[in-house]
C-alpha cells in the first residue's frame, strides 16, 4: 500500500479521484447488464438454431433413407464458396454477425438424376447454413462472456477496491488536518496567554 500523503494538496486529488470513479461505476454496471442481456438472447438463438439443426437432420434421415450410404459422395457435389460474416459493436465489443453462405453447386444433369435429388441438395445446404449461423453464434457467446468477465472485474475493482480505499484516505488526511488545525489555535492561544503573562 502507497503513503498517504497528508496535506490539503493530496486530499483535493483524492477527492477528485473519488468523483471519477463515482461517475465512472454506473457506466461500467450499464455495460455489464447490456452485454448480460445480449448473452441471454444469444442463448436463446443457440438453443432455437440447434433446435432447427435437429429437426432438419431428422427431416433428411425421414425423406432420404435412400442416401445413407452414399452421403460423402453426395456432399462433393456441394461447396461453400463465400461467407459473408460481418461485425457488430455492442457497448465497445466487436462480435461476428452471420450475414449468409453462398454454395457452388457442381453441375449435374437434372434429368438424370433422381427425383430426390435436388431437396436432398437444398437440405444439406439448410444444415450446413445452419451449423456455421451455430459456430459464429458460439464465437459470439465466447466474446461476450470474456468481456463480461472483464467488465465485472473492473465494477469490482472500482466498487471494492478503489472507492473504499479512496474515502479510507480522505477520511485520513482530513482527520489529520482537522488534528492541525486544532493543534495550531491550541498553540496560538497558548501563545497569547504567555504573551499576556510577560
Amino acid at each position: 500500500m502507497t503513503q498517504v500523503k497528508l496535506n490539503k494538496a493530496s486530499l483535493s486529488l483524492k477527492q477528485r479521484d473519488l468523483k471519477n470513479y463515482q461517475r465512472y461505476l454506473p457506466s461500467l454496471e450499464l455495460k455489464r447488464k447490456k452485454l448480460l442481456s445480449e448473452r441471454n438472447v444469444l442463448d436463446e438463438q443457440i438453443i432455437a438454431l440447434k433446435a432447427k439443426k435437429n429437426q432438419l437432420q431428422d427431416h433428411i434421415q425421414s425423406n432420404f433413407p435412400m442416401v445413407a450410404e452414399s452421403i460423402n459422395l453426395l456432399k462433393q457435389f456441394i461447396q461453400i464458396e463465400h461467407i459473408d460474416i460481418s461485425e457488430e459493436n455492442i457497448v465497445g465489443v466487436k462480435l461476428p454477425i452471420f450475414n449468409s453462405v453462398k454454395f457452388k453447386i457442381a453441375d449435374y444433369s437434372y434429368l438424370n438424376s433422381p427425383h430426390w435429388f435436388d431437396p436432398f441438395i437444398n437440405s444439406i445446404c439448410s444444415l450446413v447454413e445452419i451449423d456455421l449461423q451455430i459456430n459464429v453464434a458460439l464465437s459470439r457467446s465466447q466474446l461476450l462472456a470474456k468481456s463480461i468477465q472483464t467488465v465485472t472485474q473492473r465494477k469490482n475493482l472500482f466498487e471494492k477496491v478503489l472507492i473504499p480505499t479512496t474515502v479510507k484516505h480522505i477520511r485520513l488526511i482530513q482527520i489529520f488536518l482537522a488534528d492541525n488545525e486544532r493543534a495550531a489555535v491550541v498553540r496560538s492561544k497558548l501563545a497569547k496567554k504567555k504573551r499576556q503573562l510577560m
